[in-house]
């Protein structure tokens, strides 16, 4: 049981990884010196596009993540 519940907090540890490590960072920086504007959301559905996917795969796999690693705590003692 124990070895299923580690695989299980393995996987979500690296889901959660990824999905940060590839989401784009919400500081406009200096990009907005010029007056330009570093990218739009028109035509962004919600819900569907890349930015709401990586975060709600985020939100998902560090929940899994969280409760597993209580699940696994409280199997071992």
């Amino acid at each position: 049981m124990t070895t299923f519940i580690s695989i299980i907090v393995a996987l979500s540890a690296i889901a959660t990884i990824c999905a940060v490590v590839v989401q784009e960072s919400n500081q406009v920086g200096l990009g907005t010196l010029d007056g330009s504007s570093p990218s739009s959301e028109w035509g962004s559905n919600r819900g569907t596009s890349r930015k709401e996917m990586l975060k709600r795969i985020t939100m998902v796999s560090s929940t899994i993540f969280f409760v597993a690693t209580i699940l696994l705590v409280a199997v071992t003692k």
